[in-house]
């Protein structure tokens, strides 16, 4: 997203995230009130009626900006930044570039890269729940932070552009540079791996700031992502080559920004196949763009362990549900994998074509050994059908059925053009003297119960 991310399943919101650079009109949170202080903290009462004094809409803009549980910060420092944004923000008609303290300014060029999965590790996101302590430690073992931090007020509140751009500038430095040396005590090793991830991103600047925004990619990724096309390419290629020039900032990372921000972000094999030109792996193996790659290959063998656990889940339960969600993940895998490979050659004896062979043999050896659970689904209906009591289409044995007939019929498309397509021929045959045993045509003149029924399952398993 975080991926987006390939979308496996839904990335989900953790209760007890803390969300300094969240957006402002994200879904709506309960507002805290008095009853519901548990840390015995006056800044609690100071908050809720700071909020209190804001009009309805902006009052629910807040709350979802801040988060439920983001009061758990209340006895610290990173708390007073919090006030601070409300006292700005309760002031009314300041704009939004000049009515944010500077976490908030700077958090604005991290947003591509957040994500709320707190157990997720990957490269090309940070975790938002780092932003916190990341913040607390640097403000305090910084003097220079905190004088810049001073400066920023004074230039806010006197509304001077230039001042705060300025400032912004010496903040992302000194916290590049901090990040090298930062120590937070008694934190998860994955939020010092964030703040190793906030420095290489912070040394970019300003400079990086306008090349996410000439990508249009600037701020969180939306919902339906982006689509690659030739312009995005073009701007990418030139974007990468300048950020590259100083080598203060890592430009992989404007890279994975995109690859954050695409609708379909294993497309970003694309994107580098277009920017070098080359489809040689060996090649692909030495450039700087390849941790993009790394990333995709890495994603490309996430979809295939779900898509295994999914296959094994339902061939062991035989509900619709399941088998959908099976038939989802396997052809999500075989779309991902074609695709990658239509742009480079990923060959046997390269890293990353030993990946996508290990991953596609997986699968190739699992759809044939749990053929015979979904067959079984499909004859299980057949064997009981009956047009009084089963003739229903909403039935939920004729459900399982087709979703069953779904799944061979979707697999046996796969099977053509990834090899593992044997046993199809002799189930075919099994499942055509199935459905005939089970439902004869009616006698002349006599109406037929279930054509609608038979046809559904003959489609589904790419019989007509």
């Amino acid at each position: 997203m975080p991926l987006p991310a390939v979308p496996v399943a839904p990335i989900p919101q953790p209760a007890t995230e803390s969300r300094p650079c969240a957006k402002a009109d994200a879904g709506p949170t309960p507002a805290p009130t008095a009853t519901a202080d548990k840390t015995g903290n006056p800044r609690w009462e100071q908050l809720v009626a700071l909020i209190a004094k804001l009009p309805p809409e902006k009052a629910d803009k807040l709350r979802a900006m801040l988060g439920g549980d983001s009061l758990v910060i209340a006895s610290s420092a990173g708390f007073g930044q919090v006030l601070q944004a409300l006292e700005l923000r309760r002031e009314g008609d300041r704009g939004q570039e000049t009515s944010e303290p500077l976490m908030r300014r700077i958090c604005h060029l991290l947003e591509p890269f957040l994500v709320n999965l707190t157990e997720l590790d990957s490269a090309g996101v940070i975790r938002r729940q780092s932003l916190v302590p990341w913040w607390e430690a640097s403000i305090a073992q910084s003097p220079v932070l905190r004088d810049i931090d001073q400066q920023y007020q004074r230039a806010t509140k006197a509304k001077i552009s230039a001042e705060m751009e300025r400032l912004e500038e010496e903040a992302m430095a000194e916290l590049a540079e901090r990040a090298k040396t930062l120590t937070i005590r008694n934190t998860a090793q994955s939020v010092i791996e964030d703040v190793r991830r906030i420095g290489i991103v912070l040394a970019g600047g300003l400079p990086l700031a306008k090349a996410l925004r000439d990508l249009g990619i600037e701020g969180p990724p939306s919902a339906d992502g982006i689509e690659l096309d030739s312009v995005l390419v073009r701007r990418f290629g030139q974007a990468y080559e300048a950020l590259g020039v100083d080598h203060k900032f890592d430009p992989v990372w404007l890279g994975h920004a995109v690859m954050n921000h695409l609708s379909k972000p294993w497309e970003v094999v694309t994107l580098i196949h277009r920017v070098t030109g080359s489809t040689d792996i060996q090649m692909l193996e030495q450039t700087e763009l390849a941790p993009l790659i790394d990333r995709t290959i890495n994603q490309l063998v996430s979809v295939a362990a779900e898509a295994t656990r999914a296959i094994k889940d339902a061939a062991r339960q035989k509900k619709a549900d399941g088998i959908e969600a099976a038939t989802r993940n396997a052809n999500l895998y075989f779309d991902l994998a074609e695709s990658i490979a239509r742009e480079i050659k990923l060959e046997r004896t390269s890293q990353w074509g030993q990946s996508y062979m290990t991953s596609r043999k997986a699968l190739s050896d699992l759809i044939p050994d749990k053929l015979g659970e979904f067959e079984e689904t499909v004859t299980d209906f057949l064997d009981d059908w009956t047009p009084d009591t089963h003739g229903r289409d909403d039935h939920p044995g004729f459900l399982n059925a087709v979703a069953a007939a779904d799944f061979i019929g979707f697999m046996k498309l796969r099977a053509a053009r990834h090899g593992f397509g044997m046993p199809f021929a002799n189930l075919e045959r099994r499942m055509q003297d199935a459905l005939g045993r089970s439902m004869k045509r009616p006698p002349r003149d006599t109406l037929d119960p279930w054509p609608a029924q038979k046809r559904r399952l003959l489609q589904g398993l790419r019989l007509i």
